[in-house]
C-alpha cells in the first residue's frame, strides 16, 4: 500500500467515526484539540501526521487502536 492511499484510507475512516458520532470537523477538532483545517487534511490524506496525533484522535472516539484499524 501506497503512502497516499494509507494515509487515505486512515482519513477516511476518521471522517467514516466522526459523521457516525454526529461530529462536526469543528466539534470534534476542538474536543481533542487539533485545529479544523489540520483535522480536514488528514480526513483528505493530504497530511502526515505522528502517532500521538492519532492516539488523541482515537481517543477523541473512545475506542481503541485495534478497534480504529479493523478491516484495514
Amino acid at each position: 500500500m501506497t503512502k497516499t492511499r494509507s494515509r487515505n484510507k486512515v482519513g477516511a475512516r476518521i471522517k467514516e467515526l466522526r459523521l457516525r458520532n454526529g461530529l462536526t470537523q469543528e466539534k470534534f477538532a476542538l474536543m481533542i484539540g487539533l485545529n479544523r483545517s489540520y483535522l480536514a487534511d488528514i480526513e483528505k490524506g493530504n497530511r502526515n501526521f505522528g502517532f500521538d496525533t492519532l492516539e488523541r484522535i482515537v481517543k477523541g472516539f473512545d475506542i481503541s487502536l485495534e478497534e480504529f484499524f479493523e478491516g484495514f
